[in-house]
């Protein structure tokens, strides 16, 4: 199933093929079953749909894809300040 995910991350939006990629590299081997269903979810939407929801400019949809689309940002955040 990871080789499936890790293909579904790569995205027609360069940032967010840099952003869910990066994720699910980081935190594969971490993540809980919920929350690997979850990114599942998030990742048959397209990629505007995506955008919308990690950009707070949408509703994530359910408690499962709010708690993983917050730990998407947090890690968009952090990864960011590495990056300073």
């Amino acid at each position: 199933m990871s080789d499936a995910i890790t293909w579904r991350c790569r995205r027609g939006l360069l940032e967010l093929d840099l952003w869910l990629g990066g994720f699910w590299a980081a935190h594969r081997a971490t993540l809980q079953p919920c929350e690997t269903a979850a990114l599942e979810r998030l990742l048959g939407l397209s990629d505007m749909d995506i955008l919308d929801r990690l950009q707070g400019r949408a509703p994530a949809g359910d408690a499962g894809l709010e708690a993983l689309i917050q730990r998407l940002q947090h890690y968009r955040a952090a990864t960011l300040l590495e990056l300073q």
